[in-house]
C-alpha cells in the first residue's frame, strides 16, 4: 500500500500522524511511504530521519497526493488542499465531518472518497484508542497553561495552583468527566489544587473517583452545581464533548459573569465549536482575551503545544490500524469493527447515521456495501 503524509495547513498544527519509527515499521512490512518535505519540522522530526527510515521525501503536497492510495492527515483538509483529495482516495485523520463545510461533503461524494475519522475509531463499547491518549494529553496541557497564566508573568493575579502552608489552594472546576476532563482533574490534583468535576453521567464520576481518588469532588452536572461552583472557581476547564457532533453550549454568558474577576476559563472544546457562549479560538501567540472580567484561553489543538510527545502518542496508537489498511481498505473494513465505526463516507457513499443531520446525502447501509468477513 502507498501511504502519503503532507504538511498541515491548519494554523498552529505541528503534529504528524506517523513518526520515523512508524515509517520504518511500515516500510519493513512492504508498504511505501511518501512524505512532503518538512512535514515533521514542527514536531522535531527531520527529513533526514524520515529518509533513513525508508520514506520518500517529495517537494510538494500535490506530488504526495498523486502517488498515494491513503492520505494521512492530522486535520481535515482546508480549502487550498482541495486538489489533494483525488478521485477514489482514502482520507484518514481527525476529520470531524459534522463540523466540515457542506462543500467538502459534496466533494467526498462526487469523488468517491472514503473517509476514516480517527476520533471515531472505537474498540468494544466505549474505548477510543486513538482519541483518548491525545485527549488526556490535552487535559494535562490545559492545566499547565492554567498554572502559568495564574502567575504574574502569565498575566494572572499571582496565584499558585497548589497554594502553600497557611494559604489554601486554587479551585479548579472541570466541566466534563471524559478522558480529557479526567486527565485535567488528575493533573490539577497532583499539583495540589482543589478540584471539582461535573458530569451528567454517574459512571464517569465513579471512574474518576477510582482513578483520582477522593481528592477530587464530583457532582452531577446540574444548573445548581454549575452556578455554585463557577462562583467559587479560580479556573474553569471546559471539557464537554458529544461524539461526532459540535459541543453543546453549557456555559452561558450569565455563568461567565458569575465568575470572580481575574479568574480563568480554558475551553478545551473549542475544536468542536466551544462549550461557552463567550468562546472564540485563540492562538499560542495571543492566547488570552477577556470577557466579563474573566480571562479566556481557547487554543485549538492543545496537544499540538507538545507536538513531539503528541505525535509519538498518535503514531503509536494509529500504527496497528495502518497495518490493517495496508492489506487493502475494503478487506480492512470487512474485518475491523473499529474502522467501520470511523467511516463517514465509503467510496463516496454516506454510511454514518450520526452524520445524517449534517450531510445532505442518502444513507447507504455499510453492511450491504462492504459485508463483514465471515
Amino acid at each position: 500500500m502507498r501511504f502519503g503524509v503532507v504538511c498541515e495547513l491548519t494554523p498552529q498544527e505541528r503534529r504528524v500522524p506517523v513518526t520515523p519509527d512508524g515509517v520504518r515499521s511500515l516500510v519493513a512490512a512492504g508498504h511505501e511511504m511518501n512524505i512532503e518535505m518538512g512535514v515533521g519540522a514542527g514536531s522535531g522530526f527531520s527529513d533526514t530521519e524520515y529518509l533513513a527510515a525508508g520514506a520518500k521525501v517529495l517537494c510538494a503536497a500535490r506530488e504526495v497526493a498523486a502517488t498515494c492510495d491513503i492520505l494521512l492527515k492530522v486535520h481535515a483538509p482546508t480549502e487550498p488542499e482541495d486538489d489533494l483529495v483525488r478521485e477514489g482516495a482514502t482520507l484518514v485523520g481527525f476529520l470531524h465531518l459534522a463540523s466540515l463545510d457542506a462543500s467538502w461533503h459534496a466533494r467526498f461524494a462526487a469523488r468517491h472518497v472514503t473517509t476514516l475519522s480517527l476520533e471515531m475509531v472505537r474498540e468494544g463499547q466505549d474505548e477510543y484508542p486513538i482519541l483518548e491518549p491525545l485527549s488526556a494529553l490535552g487535559g494535562r496541557v490545559a492545566i499547565a497553561l492554567a498554572a502559568y497564566h495564574l502567575t504574574i508573568p502569565g498575566g494572572g493575579p499571582g496565584i499558585l495552583l497548589g497554594g502553600c502552608s497557611g494559604v489554601p489552594p486554587a479551585m479548579v472546576l472541570v466541566i466534563g468527566g471524559g478522558t480529557a476532563g479526567q486527565a485535567a482533574a488528575a493533573e490539577a490534583a497532583a499539583l495540589g489544587a482543589q478540584v471539582v468535576v461535573l458530569d451528567r453521567d454517574p459512571r464517569r464520576l465513579q471512574r474518576l473517583e477510582r482513578t483520582v481518588g477522593r481528592v477530587a469532588i464530583t457532582a452531577t452536572a446540574s444548573e445548581y452545581h454549575l452556578t455554585r461552583y463557577v462562583e467559587m472557581a479560580d479556573v474553569v476547564i471546559g471539557a464537554v464533548a458529544v461524539r461526532g457532533e459540535p459541543s453543546p453550549k453549557v456555559l452561558r454568558r450569565q455563568h461567565i459573569r458569575m465568575m470572580r474577576e481575574g479568574s480563568m476559563f480554558i475551553d478545551m472544546s473549542i475544536d468542536e465549536g466551544g462549550c461557552a457562549d463567550t468562546s472564540r479560538p485563540t492562538t499560542p501567540e495571543a492566547p488570552v482575551y477577556e470577557v466579563e472580567g474573566v480571562r479566556h484561553i481557547c487554543i485549538p489543538n492543545l496537544p499540538s503545544e507538545v507536538a513531539n510527545t503528541a505525535s509519538r502518542a498518535l503514531g503509536a496508537s494509529l500504527l496497528p490500524y495502518l497495518f490493517e489498511l495496508g492489506n487493502g481498505v475494503r478487506p480492512a473494513l470487512s474485518r475491523s469493527d473499529a474502522l467501520r465505526h470511523a467511516c463517514g463516507f465509503v467510496e463516496g457513499h454516506l454510511v454514518s447515521r450520526s452524520l445524517l443531520k449534517f450531510v445532505k446525502a442518502p444513507l447507504v447501509d455499510l453492511d450491504r456495501l462492504i459485508p463483514r468477513a465471515e
